[in-house]
């Protein structure tokens, strides 16, 4: 149901906060390629991770004061879900991994979503959801089949994007385990409070990020990814949710994967092939199909900060009647 059939006032400046957002987010898995060939994952996790959580902690201490406890494990379970479960597969698979097909692999959240949604929610699948599930995976197939069937890196390859599709589940697990507590506690603050919860356990790894040896360009990427991609990402996010309407601005975010694609281009001079083009195709029109015939709730708030952009919640819930 779009927002003016509700009520809900649509301001003018939504539109434009929710394109930098969702360029940030696209470009996520570019700045993430070209950071892990001088710094390894797990290091560059920690130091991404902390960075953004520090940021995030006035927007968490409201709703870590005021949470019931029987809402703890469902909170710290969703932390631990987005920045341990979809960041550390997502930096691990892109040391072999293209950031254009990961950027295309990633589109798959809202899929994988409806997926989970269905299998432990008893959610009814219609025959669109079906067959746009069933597109979107074909495309999967096409962009990652060629690579696994290569020889020499092929290998790699295919374990980056089984490690990618993993980090999608993940994902999609970390958007229904939150969606409680982003209408109980309101989508900025849980989302913060989940982002600095599933922080700590890089605590235990500072020891391997300091003191912290990066070059300038490399220290660029990585505030880009903490403070831009995550932090700046969510509330630009929001801002735009607040004021285009969750219905308008959601759509958005099928321009992510056309940025990472574009990014790859520009900034790692990645060249799209005709399998990764043909198969994003495929991704993009699967996960068309299956938003315009879901009937998921309307997105409040919070996908992607990155986690790589996407850590955030409502990035991957889909637009009403037709997320991200």
């Amino acid at each position: 149901m779009d927002e003016r059939a509700t009520g809900t006032k649509v301001r003018p400046g939504g539109v434009g906060a929710g394109l930098i957002a969702v360029c940030l987010w696209g470009l996520a898995p570019v700045a993430t390629r070209s950071l892990v060939s001088e710094l390894a994952p797990l290091p560059l996790l920690t130091l991404r991770q902390l960075l953004a959580a520090g940021v995030l902690l006035p927007w968490a201490v409201p709703a870590l004061r005021r949470i019931d406890a029987r809402d703890l494990p469902r909170l710290i379970a969703a932390g631990l879900l987005g920045m341990v479960g979809y960041n550390l597969p997502v930096t691990v698979g892109l040391q072999w991994l293209p950031a254009s097909s990961a950027g295309l692999l990633l589109a798959t959240e809202p899929v994988w979503v409806l997926v989970i949604g269905l299998v432990f929610l008893a959610e009814r699948a219609g025959l669109r959801i079906v067959l746009g599930t069933g597109v979107a995976l074909a495309g999967v197939a096409v962009i990652a089949g060629p690579a696994a069937l290569s020889p020499g890196s092929g290998t790699r390859a295919a374990a980056g994007a089984a490690l990618v599709l993993l980090a999608t589940l993940a994902f999609g697990g970390y958007t229904v385990v939150l969606r409680p507590l982003s209408e109980k506690y309101g989508p900025v603050s849980a989302t913060a409070a989940s982002s600095v919860a599933g922080a700590l356990p890089y605590l235990a790894l500072v020891g391997t990020i300091w003191p912290p040896r990066l070059s300038r360009p490399a220290w660029g990427e990585m505030l880009f990814l903490a403070l831009g991609s995550t932090v700046a990402g969510m509330l630009l996010w929001n801002r735009a949710i607040v004021r285009g309407g969750s219905t308008r601005i959601s759509r958005l975010l099928y321009l992510e994967p056309v940025v990472s694609v574009l990014g790859a281009m520009v900034f790692l001079g990645e060249r799209a092939t005709a399998a990764v083009l043909a198969g994003g195709v495929l991704v993009i029109a699967g996960v068309l199909v299956t938003g315009d015939s879901a009937a998921a709730e309307p997105r409040t708030g919070l996908r992607r900060s990155d986690l790589t952009g996407p850590t955030l919640h409502s990035r991957i819930r889909m637009p009403p009647p037709k997320k991200g």
